[in-house]
């Protein structure tokens, strides 16, 4: 415990002696009143006696619970408080979710968002973000540690999603409502020129590339994640090649993994592009694909900053109700001797 202004301890107690030694050494002079003779027999009973007991006890309960009660006085004057230091582990790792919205990944889409709900809720300090990409890409979360706001984004892209699948797998209706929230995957990935194609991937991984900050310094000590979403089904001709996107992943330090169906085209190509980065591809032939998505994404070398943080926390309330007490028992006392 520690004193906030242990200055007004260092005054206040010598200043509450000093005025403790005035007043016991001040001697009060009788003056306007009559003498009584012969008040021994008076003084001399039992009753007398026991009320001059009485006073003198509730005279000192009086000085006491007074002294007191400056004392504690000044202990709130010096505000006491006390000082705590946690040092936090924070993952100096930037993680970004890059997923194919496109018809034909729909179910995948489901499986990693699903998975990913209980990454993110246990992440500390690092940094995520969800891009999602068909015709063109759109990001939905910059990189951000409101995990909070990022499960929520997983699980309307989920609704989206199972709408998604009701409606091409079981011709089932949707009113205005679930049209909006099917909308959510839909808007910004698609443009009227149809077309341009589809599942243009090469350009949905480039574009999430350099969604991160300071993409080109090289001094920035930060580990760079991305987790690709496709089966690699590509439709038109993008702007960046999946291997020229791979290849920008490589040069700008980025570690990439994929997640795809148990269908991948060309698999082959597209495992040999995935690996060149470090990362790995994981299909749901594996029935542990997202688990073990996600054990690969923990495992890359994050740099960890400690972060010391010093908190301050003040004690007022044990010390005022000391005072409640003290003056209570003084203000009492005070009125049964009749001062």
């Amino acid at each position: 415990m520690e004193l906030m202004y242990p200055l007004a301890i260092m005054i206040g107690i010598p200043v509450i002696i000093v005025l403790g030694l005035i007043t016991f050494g001040y001697s009060k002079k009788f003056k306007n009143g009559r003498k009584v003779a012969n008040t021994e027999f008076v003084e001399q009973s039992r009753y007398f006696k026991n009320k001059l007991i009485e006073y003198k006890c509730f005279t000192i309960v009086i000085i006491v619970s007074l002294v007191l009660a400056l004392c504690i006085l000044m202990g709130l004057i010096a505000r006491p408080f006390r000082t705590k230091q946690t040092i936090t582990e924070i993952h100096n790792r930037d993680i970004f979710l890059c997923l194919d919205t496109s018809g034909s990944m729909l179910e995948v889409d489901l499986e990693v968002c699903e998975k990913l709900k209980d990454f993110v809720s246990g992440l500390h300090g690092e940094r995520f973000g969800i891009t999602i990409f068909n015709m063109q890409t759109v990001t939905m979360v910059p990189l951000t540690t409101d995990y909070e706001y990022i499960i929520e984004v997983l699980d309307d892209i989920k609704e989206a999603c199972n709408i998604a699948i009701g409606v091409e797998e079981r011709g089932e209706y949707y009113d205005a409502e679930k049209a909006n929230k099917y909308r959510f995957i839909i808007d910004g990935t698609l443009n009227d020129n149809y077309n341009a194609g589809s599942s243009l991937i090469g350009d949905g991984l480039a574009s999430t590339v350099f969604q991160f900050p300071d993409i080109k310094d090289e001094d920035v000590d930060r580990t760079r994640v991305i987790i690709l979403a496709t089966d690699n089904e590509l439709y038109g001709e993008p702007f960046v090649q999946l291997n020229e996107a791979t290849d920008l992943c490589v040069k700008y330090g980025i570690t990439c993994f994929a997640a795809a169906p148990e269908y991948v085209v060309d698999y082959d190509d597209y495992e040999r592009c995935i690996k060149s980065t470090g990362g790995d591809l994981f299909t749901l032939a594996d029935d542990d694909m997202p688990k073990d998505l996600i054990n690969a994404v923990e495992k890359t070398d994050t740099s960890v900053i400690y972060k010391s943080e010093k908190t301050t926390t003040e004690y007022p309330e044990a010390l005022v109700g000391f005072l409640t007490i003290a003056l209570c028992v003084h203000f009492v006392a005070t009125r049964r001797v009749k001062l």
